[in-house]
């Protein structure tokens, strides 16, 4: 005999990707999460990274990005002064960050 007044749970709904905390996201990003949390064509994620403001993985056939990079974009800071990676000598970095116009 089933219990009428045992009350059912809703199903746990998930937010969207750029609605969570950023410390809730996956370490390694791919092309479609970015631009699912910029909320953006995944072309124009595709150009960030070619043009260099957003660093990828090397070494993998599928471009991926780590979340520090991804932060470091979102931060304008670069991925060095983060502490993220070693600073090659004679490095001369590209992208938004190293132009005169980004004012952030």
């Amino acid at each position: 005999m089933p219990n009428n007044k045992v009350a059912k749970l809703p199903t746990k709904v998930e937010k969207p990707f750029w609605k969570q905390g950023f410390h809730k996201i996956p370490e390694v990003l791919s092309i479609s999460d970015i631009a699912e949390y910029l909320r953006v064509p995944e072309a124009t994620v595709e150009s960030l990274i070619t043009s260099g403001d957003i660093q990828t993985l090397p070494g993998i056939e599928e471009k991926r990005v780590f979340k520090g990079f991804f932060l470091s974009y979102l931060t304008q800071s670069h991925p060095e002064s983060m502490g993220l990676m070693g600073k090659p000598e004679d490095a001369i970095p590209t992208g938004i960050r190293n132009s005169v116009g980004a004012g952030f």
